[in-house]
């Protein structure tokens, strides 16, 4: 199917082309690239204004330069003079999958679609049950009674989840109704366990506990013990290390007087393992590096996770050693940067295009918040987005387990976007606020509109009303929460805390400075700590709202190659980020600066934008110098988190 799709649009025959895409078809990564690659421009705008806005901003179209206009409704609702000269294509699931039930095919993202369509399709007309089995084989890999014993449902949610992938709700209805006829399965909370990662984890690090627990018990001779899940299941029994290497179990204490048996010596936290740890996940990755150019975005956010993780043990263990760890993690972080740029300049403006149904940039935050209330959940209805300027996905690796741990009541779901690049808050943060590109404010970095008023114009905009929508900035050491979350009538609240970002901007010592200061952040005992944050959370909650944490950038260590002299040219003059609006301009610095990068036409940002970046974790300041900014193209900086904290029923 993808290659029957794709042959609708051939490369340089229509100068503009319009798409009625009603069920996503043209959404999906690998489809949008390749497009991209064969010169086309996306356009994908509801609201007509936009569309007219990216219309003007595009090159006029030709052969050589084709437009494609996706609409997700009928053509002849678009401006006539779009429909009249345009090469008109309509999509459908049902011209493509016949014979599967449509109204379960809409539940599917466009990355779901895009395998279905690399499967053998049924010969015959498969009905509504028939039709969620296939998918649930095909897609997830997930046949029910295949899943029969403890160890194989183990090993699939253990690879499910390393996917990075959501299972429709239709179709983890039907699986956990198959599952639950099983006896064995009769209490376990399956539908959480498929839905949360850390609900999952925290299921096999209970069992490990209690299997440790027992046999500890047995030496003392208090009795058998409860049964765990290890006890008789050798298939679980092997796969204990990889489960304790992919950190869903951690090592569990227990006296050198007991004996347990050898294949549970992995589990045991009888010497510090984190150096081990470290040196696997540096092997893996490196391994990895050089296929990740042509890798999608699920795989950048795995690789994204372990190298978050790789720099939280580096930064919050006490390991032998440590600064022959620096070369080989300095060396890896080259690696990374380098096939980051290629890879973001195929992709990043191809992700951008779809908001839904689920966000891949940051300016899509305001945009699937509206979609999750319109979903009609009722604990959806309050939705509270706290912003946590300059929170990299690093610093959120070592304060998740510590908010985890301090708040059993929190149920945490964790996803990752990308950053507006150039990395700027003037940028990024207004994108996340908003929910526009900056192509839509920017033509001013020093004119530009509140974020309180864009924050209030958006949700007037899904017809809420001003007493509805609020928006606050929260002081460095808050101990009360704000007073308007007290009002019943709040829906939509935005809070933003820079707590962190002058944390790293004040690391004078570097990345190993910032994350001390982070360390003793997250320290209850300390003044100013994350504690009244926490409690703000956690009287959101109350409240009945859905918490959503996001950051608009990360951060990265950089060494000084000097600084250009350039008067008032540059229109902003960051340590990681410069932003012309004169292309010259930004080329002559750049002559000066061979080791730079000019970001420019990537359809976000306004034509006339010209940021210059270093490359190489470099930075605009004195030679020999070492700062912790942002502004840049790294992993570090682009790569952010986006945070779901629910209550625990």
């Amino acid at each position: 199917m993808h290659h029957k799709i794709l042959s609708l649009f051939p490369a340089h025959v229509h100068p503009l082309t319009l798409v009625s895409d009603p069920d996503g078809l043209l959404s999906g990564e690998a489809t949008r690239v390749e497009l991209g690659r064969r010169g086309f421009t996306l356009i994908q705008e509801t609201e007509v204004v936009l569309l007219r806005r990216r219309l003007v901003e595009s090159v006029s179209p030709s052969a050589e330069n084709p437009l494609l206009v996706i609409s997700t409704g009928p053509l002849n609702v678009l401006p006539y003079d779009l429909w009249q000269p345009g090469h008109r294509v309509e999509l459908s699931l049902h011209q493509y999958f016949p014979n599967l039930a449509y109204p379960v095919l809409q539940t599917l993202s466009p990355s779901h679609i895009e395998l279905l369509s690399q499967v053998e399709q049924p010969l015959a007309p498969l009905g509504r049950q028939k039709t969620i089995e296939f998918l649930l084989e095909k897609i997830f890999d997930a046949n029910p009674t295949l899943l029969a014993q403890a160890h194989q449902l183990v090993g699939w949610l253990t690879r499910y989840h390393q996917t990075n992938s959501v299972m429709p709700a239709l179709l983890c209805d039907y699986l956990v109704e198959c599952l639950r006829r099983i006896p064995a399965y009769q209490n376990w909370n399956l539908a959480q366990w498929i839905s949360d990662p850390q609900a999952f984890a925290a299921f096999l690090q209970s069992q490990w506990n209690g299997y440790v627990q027992s046999n500890i018990s047995k030496e003392i001779g208090d009795g058998k013990g409860e049964y765990h899940i290890f006890t008789d299941d050798r298939h679980l029994q092997k796969m204990l290390p990889d489960l304790v290497r992919g950190r869903l179990i951690h090592p569990v204490e227990a006296p050198a007087a007991v004996e347990l048996p050898d294949w549970a010596v992995s589990g045991l936290a009888q010497r510090d393992m984190r150096s081990e740890q470290l040196q696997s996940s540096l092997d893996d990755l490196h391994q990895k590096v050089s296929a990740l150019s042509d890798a999608g975005w699920e795989t950048w956010k795995q690789c994204a996770r372990q190298w978050a993780e790789i720099n939280a043990i580096l930064y919050t263990a006490e390991l032998p050693s440590p600064s022959s760890w620096k070369e080989p993690i300095q060396t890896l972080a080259q690696s990374l940067d380098r096939v980051f740029l290629r890879w973001l300049q195929n992709h990043y403006a191809m992700l951008a295009a779809q908001r839904l149904p689920r966000p891949s940039h940051v300016h899509h935050i305001p945009h699937y918040l509206t979609y999750l209330r319109g979903l009609g959940s009722p604990n959806l209805s309050r939705v509270a987005l706290l912003i946590l300027d300059g929170m990299s996905f690093i610093d959120w690796a070592v304060i998740q387990p510590q908010w985890s741990q301090r708040n059993p009541h929190w149920q945490i779901h964790t996803d990752l976007l990308l950053a507006q690049i150039p990395t700027i808050t003037a940028l990024s943060r207004y994108a996340l606020i908003s929910g526009l590109r900056p192509s839509d404010f920017a033509s001013h970095l020093d004119n530009v509109p509140s974020e309180e008023k864009k924050w209030q114009l958006f949700w007037m905009n899904q017809e809420l009303p001003p007493n509805a929508i609020g928006f606050e900035h929260l002081a460095l050491d808050r101990s009360e929460a704000p007073a308007g979350i007290e009002s019943a009538r709040l829906q939509a609240l935005c809070l933003i805390d820079d707590t962190l970002d002058r944390l790293t901007h004040n690391a004078t010592l570097g990345t190993t400075d910032q994350q001390a200061s982070l360390r003793l952040w997250l320290d209850s005992t300390q003044t100013p700590n994350s504690t009244p944050l926490e409690a703000l959370i956690s009287k959101l909650l109350e409240k009945q709202f859905t918490v959503f944490l996001a950051s608009d950038h990360g951060h990265v260590e950089a060494a000084g190659f000097g600084q250009p002299s350039e008067g008032l040219v540059a229109q902003t003059r960051g340590k990681r980020a410069r932003i012309y609006q004169d292309r010259n301009a930004a080329l002559r610095v750049q002559s000066a600066f061979a080791e730079t990068i000019l970001w420019e036409n990537d359809g976000l940002n306004p034509p006339d934008l010209f940021a210059l970046m270093p490359a190489k974790r470099r930075a605009f300041v004195p030679n020999g110098e070492v700062v912790v900014t942002h502004g840049g193209i790294t992993i570090d900086e682009v790569i952010v988190p986006f945070i779901r904290i629910d209550r625990n029923a």
